[in-house]
Parts: C-alpha cells; sequence; structure tokens
C-alpha cells in the first residue's frame, strides 16, 4: 500500500486516492496522512490549524486511527489500534511533510481526474473537544463521518464492501488498508495476524 523510498512522495491512483511513499521507518507517519490528513484542502487546513492549537494549548489530538502528541520539538504518532510502537517524528519532519502534502493538493487541484463524480457521497469531518476523567490534559477529537443521511447498516455495508472490494490495498507493516464503495474511500486498520478488519471510516477526496 505504501511505497518504500527515501523520502516522503506523494500522489493518485486510478481510484482518485492519496497514495503514499515513505522511507520504512516514517511508515506510521505515511498511515496517518491516509487515515487522518486525508487528501481534502480544506479539511488539511482545518487538521493544520487543531494541530497548531494542540501544540501551543497542551492538547492531545484523536483521529480516526492515530493520536497526536507535542513533547518539547518532537510529535508523537501513537496507533489507536496498536499496530505500531510509538513513533517519535522530530517537529522539523513533520510540518514540513504537512506543507508538502498541501503543496501537493494545491497543485494536482486543476486535474480533471480528479473531480468529483456527481454522486460522489458526503462524507465530513468535525473536531469536538473535551476533558476525559483523570486526563491531565484537554483532548480533540477529529473524526470522518459518514453521510447523515446513511443508516447503520448502510455505513455496515460500506464498511463490509470496501474490505472486500476488488480495489482493496492493504498494508501488513502499519495494518492500514484502503477499498472503495460508491465511489467513496474508506480506509481503516486490519490485523495482518489474523486477517480482521478492525475499523473503518471515510476518506474525503479531493
Amino acid at each position: 500500500m505504501f511505497d518504500i523510498g527515501d523520502s516522503i512522495g506523494f500522489a493518485f491512483d486510478e481510484h482518485r486516492r492519496l497514495r503514499v511513499s515513505a522511507p520504512a521507518d516514517h511508515l506510521p507517519l505515511a498511515s496517518w496522512l491516509t487515515t487522518d490528513a486525508q487528501p481534502h484542502l480544506y479539511g488539511l487546513d482545518h487538521l493544520a490549524d487543531l494541530l497548531q492549537r494542540c501544540r501551543h494549548e497542551d492538547c492531545r489530538l484523536v483521529g480516526n486511527g492515530c493520536s497526536i502528541d507535542f513533547v518539547n520539538d518532537v510529535v508523537l504518532l501513537e496507533s489507536t489500534y496498536g499496530r505500531w510502537p510509538r513513533a517519535v517524528i522530530p517537529e522539523s519532519v513533520f510540518w514540513p511533510v504537512l506543507e508538502g502534502l498541501h503543496r501537493f493538493l494545491v497543485a494536482a487541484a486543476p486535474e480533471p481526474a480528479l473531480a468529483r463524480p456527481a454522486d460522489y457521497p458526503e462524507a465530513f469531518r468535525v473536531a469536538t473537544g473535551h476533558q476525559e476523567t483523570g486526563t491531565p490534559r484537554p483532548i480533540v477529537v477529529d473524526h470522518t463521518y459518514f453521510p447523515l443521511d446513511w443508516t447503520e447498516a448502510e455505513v455496515a455495508e460500506s464498511g463490509e464492501g470496501a474490505w472486500q472490494s476488488p480495489e482493496v490495498i492493504r498494508d501488513p507493516h502499519t495494518g492500514t488498508w484502503s477499498g472503495m464503495w460508491r465511489n467513496l474511500e474508506l480506509a481503516g486498520y486490519y490485523d495482518p495476524a489474523t486477517g480482521e478488519a478492525l475499523a473503518y471510516f471515510p476518506v474525503i477526496s479531493p
């Protein structure tokens, strides 16, 4: 699912899905970019603002499948589903990568192949903040959600459909997966040892 290379790079595949190449020790960051950052310019700007808020207010950011903590000059990236040990990423790497993704999306925006289909489902993302009992710091939760008019059965059908779709790709190193359902990309995490899907959520397209 992720190409291994000497640097972090971005591309779109034939299904309008963001593909990330990264050094092997940065695969958790590639996974976070795919499942939590996502290739949507407005959403990425929203996320960058949240990240800066969390950095300055000492909050923890909890996304679809990963959480972010800022400690001194490093970013601690943890998998909600235990797919990798805590990753330590220097801020000198983290912020330029986000800026690079933003530049890539701006440059790719005019491409006709990235236009949304007329029947593209209206997935969305929402951020909320709260203080959990017994935790020393506030938590900001930033998740993507399925269209409001979908029933629970339709959401479950979309997850199973994407997991079984011909377009599904899986990364055994991070447990990240991506599939397609009704023109909507679903991403999530699975257990490579058992082949069991653990979570899925919508990825908002360009």
